[in-house]
């Protein structure tokens, strides 16, 4: 029985295909490992924190918004109309916004680590010392002493 239809032989296709598809594969590979030299040197380099300059009669009116601020925490602690646990969130958040404002560093989004590498060591102790009592369900602190430090570290910051 004869057909009409007839096969042609696997080589009679066109290899440019097979040619442009090994290329296309070379050059993403290339690609990807040019990239990843070239951006993995650049994630590789700390990053240098810009510290911005304020004007002294900025930084003192700033002292006194976030004294007021540590004063209006205590207040509310004493009158029970928040717990040891807020009073906490609200002195690292406190304290955070003040460094930020100061040095334009954005302090308040940072973990522990991020801002032990900002080398403020007053800031790192302090927020290392709110640490447990700010996450934990019940902690022993401190609350006066913890306010009393906080104030302390405004008070004395210099530009």
């Amino acid at each position: 029985m004869k057909t009409s239809v007839e096969l042609q032989d696997p080589f009679s296709y066109m290899i440019i295909w097979i040619i442009l598809a090994v290329v296309f594969i070379a050059g993403v590979i290339f690609c990807q490992y040019y990239f990843r030299k070239k951006l993995g040197d650049r994630l590789k380099k700390e990053k240098k924190i810009k510290i911005k300059k304020i004007a002294e009669k900025t930084l003192e009116g700033l002292k006194r918004k976030y004294i007021g601020e540590i004063v209006y925490i205590e207040s509310d602690l004493m009158n029970n109309k928040i717990s040891v646990r807020q009073a906490y969130q609200k002195l690292s958040l406190t304290i955070r916004m003040f460094v930020y404002e100061v040095t334009g560093i954005k302090v308040q989004k940072y973990t522990l680590t991020e801002i032990r590498r900002v080398n403020i060591p007053q800031l790192t102790n302090l927020v290392r010392e709110y640490y447990e009592p700010e996450f934990a369900r019940e902690a022993r602190a401190d609350v006066k002493t913890s306010l009393y430090r906080t104030r302390m570290l405004i008070e004395s910051w210099r530009k």
